[in-house]
């Protein structure tokens, strides 16, 4: 069993028609996570008006199913992808532990700490992204890119304010992760070596070492996460002000109504979570991305590896390099 190269082909190879499924799924949630903004200005805008009470019951009721529905939808996709996460975890580990029965203990570092640091730890990290690297970004993408839509036929130029609340966030999201990824490739061959050592006789005091390594650097990376989540949160706010302060002028000058400025406050508050979970998909993205790399690279350097057979002659048994044949 051979891993593919790149870690989209491998979401592929171990969910096959079953991502289509999910991300089809994920089309219904956030097309029934959109409605109720439309619904709840309406609410609003009847009350202001003084409208008859049974349409505001009538949509309240509408709202409510749309609600109750929205949620079993997101129940049922949230199986679906911890399914495919936990289908793709045997896999990875499957395909390690077939490599590691057909080594011996000195032929290769796969027998001793890395490898076990592949079976029990990495597969976890790399499975779990599996179940929701295709359809999250269906889900929330969608959903704020209907969002905006929906904002941009109320009022254009309320709309364009909402956006400026997400634009620096393309400035220093990018860059941070860029130095948790560096953090975390690094943290984890630390590991793996030190996983190797403590299966070594007498390596106490370079275990101690490679233990306060990891120490730093895990330091390192959650003064970066949290840097980065109030630098989030920041803009956040920021937006809300700037949203409120220029509906109150527009309601003033009467170019729109309360029941609009009350809609945008409510959409940009429920856009933060949407984009949070984009910008989390991102940042898992790239680390698994980092990760899925170190495991196939230390798979492709074991003995018996298509890497490693790359000088024998073409009768030598050994496996086929993934996508040789068209597999």
């Amino acid at each position: 069993m051979l891993l593919p190269a790149s870690f989209l082909r491998f979401v592929i190879w171990s969910g096959g028609w079953h991502q289509a499924a999910v991300c089809a799924l994920s089309v219904a949630v956030f097309l029934l996570n959109a409605f109720p903004i439309e619904t709840q200005r309406r609410i609003i805008d009847t009350a202001v008006h003084a409208g008859p009470l049974s349409t505001i019951l009538t949509l309240a009721a509408v709202q409510l199913a749309i609600l109750v529905a929205f949620g079993l939808a997101k129940l049922v996709m949230n199986v679906y992808r911890a399914w495919l996460g936990e289908y793709a975890t045997r896999d990875l580990r499957l395909v390690v532990t077939r490599r590691l029965e057909g080594l011996s203990a000195e032929d290769s570092p796969l027998s001793s700490g890395t490898g076990l640091a592949m079976i029990l730890a990495e597969a976890d990290d790399i499975g779990a992204f599996v179940g929701s690297s295709l359809s999250l970004p269906i889900v929330e993408i969608g959903f704020l890119a209907s969002v905006f839509i929906y904002l941009a036929v109320l009022d254009i130029k309320m709309m364009f304010v909402s956006i400026l609340i997400l634009t620096p966030q393309f400035v220093f999201v990018p860059l941070m992760q860029r130095a948790i990824n560096r953090r975390v490739a690094q943290r984890t061959r630390i590991l793996r070596h030190f996983g190797d050592e403590i299966l070594s006789p007498s390596k106490s005091e370079s275990s101690v070492r490679r233990l306060d390594e990891v120490f730093s650097i895990n330091l390192g990376i959650f003064e970066i996460k949290f840097s980065l989540n109030f630098l989030m949160n920041l803009t956040y706010s920021l937006g809300n002000l700037l949203v409120l302060g220029i509906g109150c002028v527009l309601v003033v000058q009467e170019q729109t109504e309360i029941a609009t400025v009350v809609t945008f406050l409510s959409a940009t508050g429920r856009i933060v979570d949407p984009w949070n979970d984009v910008v989390d998909w991102a940042r898992n993205l790239a680390l698994t991305t980092v990760k899925y790399g170190l495991v196939t690279r230390a798979l492709d350097a074991s003995p018996g590896s298509p890497a490693s057979l790359a000088g024998q002659p073409p009768d030598a048994p050994g496996l086929r390099t993934a996508g040789s044949d068209g597999t």
